[in-house]
Formats: structure tokens, sequence, C-alpha cells
């Protein structure tokens, strides 16, 4: 059986200061050539940390287990990922990172030239300036987290209107109750740390 068709996506950050204003930009291309394009912004932070907040963005957005190939101009991402270098800053993101690909069948990092004429790299660069700049060419609308179909065991348990669903943060599936009116399903589980980040979300 042939391997599921990898989702392509580009990743990028970018800094006025560094430290200062920063933003990310990401370009995602599905199986089936959809395109999907995501930002998002910081009052106080570092390119490096916009760099992989890009990818860890990218990655909690789509379904679990999905094939990637995720390209970013970043060589502190790749080399970090693909040969080990030491990671002496930033240990918080390298961690979120760890467990968004962890979520996925397979995640391969891939550098690709800044600048070099490559449009999906130069778009999720465009993205991630204007946000930076705090005029982002999208509202990053965050996705709701994925559904997981219960077990017969499961769904024995599960009150009227519940459901399970996958945590954007951590990646573990929790029991989320029903929603009312137009408000949309929770993202995140009650973890410490992704409440925190719910929280950052909504007042970013």
């Amino acid at each position: 059986m042939s391997a599921a068709a990898p989702t392509v996506v580009y990743a990028d950050g970018s800094c006025i200061g560094n430290p200062g204003p920063g933003g990310w930009g990401v370009v995602i291309i599905a199986p089936d050539k959809t395109e999907t394009e995501l930002c998002g912004w910081e009052s106080h932070t570092t390119n490096n940390r916009m760099e992989i907040t890009a990818a860890i963005e990218a990655l909690r957005h789509l379904e679990p287990h999905s094939n990637v190939i995720l390209r970013t101009d970043s060589q502190y991402v790749v080399k970090t990922m693909n040969d080990g270098w030491r990671r002496r800053e930033n240990r918080d993101l390298w961690d979120e990172l760890d467990a968004a690909v962890a979520r996925h069948r397979r995640v391969t990092f891939e550098w690709v030239r800044g600048h070099a004429g490559d449009a999906l790299n130069e778009r999720a660069d465009r993205l991630a300036q204007r946000a930076a700049l705090g005029q982002p060419e999208r509202a990053m609308a965050p996705a709701p987290a994925a559904s997981s179909p219960p077990t017969a065991d499961e769904a024995a348990m599960l009150a009227p209107g519940e459901t399970i669903r996958v945590c954007a943060g951590c990646g573990r599936r929790f029991v989320a109750a029903a929603c009312g009116g137009d408000e949309p399903p929770p993202r995140y589980c009650n973890l410490v740390d992704c409440r925190l980040r719910a929280r950052r979300e909504s007042r970013s």
C-alpha cells in the first residue's frame, strides 16, 4: 500500500527589532491542493521564537496522524529537529514543537533558501512580516480541535451532547461538553498549559 500523500507546509517567522513585535505565517497545501493561510502576532518576542511558533501552529492546525513535509528557511529549526542541535534557548517552544510533531504519522523538516524565488516561502514570509507589523492579510481563525470518534465503551459513558475531541495544545483526547448557540467547540483540554494557551489566544 502506498503512503498517504503528504500535506506540504511552508512556515516562516519575522520580528521587528529582535526582540520586538513579531509575527509568524504559514501556507498549507493539502493533498487535494486546497490552500490555507494562517498567521499570528506577539508583542515582544524574537525571530527564532517566531520561526518555531510557525512550525508549531502549522502542525497543530492539521488533523492528527497526517503525513507532513514542513519547509522553512530557518536553519535553526531544521538543524535542531533533524541534526540534534543543542537546545540552549526557547526550551518551552521546543517542547511544544515535539508534542505537535508527535501528533502526526510523519513530519519531515526541509530547509528552503529564503528570498530565492520560492513563491510559497515568500507567501509565508509576507504573512509573517505583515503580522509583525500588526497588518495581517488574514486574521488567524483558530481551527477547532479535531473530533475523535468514541469507542462503543466510551460512547456509553458520555452524557447527552458530549463529544470526544483532540486538544490543539497537547494532542490528548478529552471530553467536551455540548456548546450552546453559536459557541465554537473547545480547542483545548483542561490541562494547565493548554488552558493558559487558550487564554493567551483569546487576549491576542
